[in-house]
């Protein structure tokens, strides 16, 4: 590749189109790597319905379609990522996060997946490349996930919980039951999100798409069943709190989950209707 900085025609092997900024003859400086992004690691996965079930379309955009009484996801990742430069410059570094995710089941048109409205993470790396490549709805957060237990079976119990400005928003324990329910690695979730990028000019959305993202493949996602208990807290700038849960449907618990996030396709652009709740 050719760079044309100050007029120049130096090669810069290390730039690579979606890096981000700052943009730099060597490239060096970039904090996160364009996609596809290889994870690896866990999740404690919960179903639950809402206290509330009105509560839903307050958390969900109007152009989704959502049944009444929704069965709401709610997670816990703990993931290592090939996301970043490594050292020396060239290829893929390693880095780990942990994350909390509130989705919710919709439809758009003939496309079904989950808005996850609602997603925490500790490491700044992947919420810049989580925000700005996909959309996703990543905020900061303290998320403390309990060690990875050293034998799983029945009776085994694993909690995880998260924090902002120093209060408990979420809480998570399950309890594995010994069984390991058929799981369909061949079947590969649709994430639908939001993007949002307004207007350096004024409070309009300068892009407004619906994108649809997700794992392009998913390997040695060993399920196993659980009971749970699940839990809200209050704090400022969260609405988790008004997502109290009335009964949970499932709860499972994954382990060595070994997927790859690809490149979002663009379903529509929406302008500011981005912001329509009706």
């Amino acid at each position: 590749m050719e760079s044309r900085l100050n007029g120049s025609s130096q090669s810069a092997p290390a730039i690579m189109p979606g890096s981000g900024t700052p943009i730099t003859q060597r490239g060096r400086s970039v904090a996160y790597l364009p996609p596809p992004w290889h994870m690896r690691g866990r999740t404690l996965a919960m179903w639950f319905r809402l206290q509330d079930p009105d509560e839903a379309r307050r958390h969900v955009p109007a152009m989704f379609e959502m049944e009444e009484d929704p069965v709401v996801g709610a997670r816990f990742w703990d993931l290592v990522y090939d996301g970043v430069p490594s050292d020396p410059p060239g290829g893929r570094g390693q880095r780990r996060f942990v994350e909390s995710v509130i989705s919710f089941p919709v439809r758009y048109g003939d496309v079904q997946g989950d808005y996850p409205a609602h997603m925490y993470a500790d490491d700044w790396v992947y919420l810049t490349a989580g925000r700005e490549i996909m959309g996703w709805n990543l905020h900061g957060g303290e998320v403390d996930y309990d060690p990875e237990p050293a034998e799983l079976g029945a009776g085994v119990s694993i909690g995880a919980r998260l924090s902002t400005d120093g209060a408990l928003i979420k809480e998570a324990r399950l309890t594995l039951t010994g069984e390991k329910p058929e799981v369909d690695n061949t079947r590969m979730p649709t994430w639908l999100t939001t993007k949002i990028v307004t207007d350096p000019t004024g409070p309009t959305a300068q892009v407004g798409q619906l994108l649809a993202t997700g794992p392009s493949r998913i390997d040695g996602r060993t399920a196993w069943q659980a009971t749970a208990e699940l839990s809200f807290g209050e704090s400022p700038h969260t609405e988790l709190h008004y997502l109290a849960p009335r009964e949970i449907v499932d709860a499972q618990y994954w382990a060595d989950v070994d997927l790859t996030v690809g490149w979002a396709t663009v379903l529509e652009e929406l302008g500011d209707s981005v912001w329509d709740f009706g």
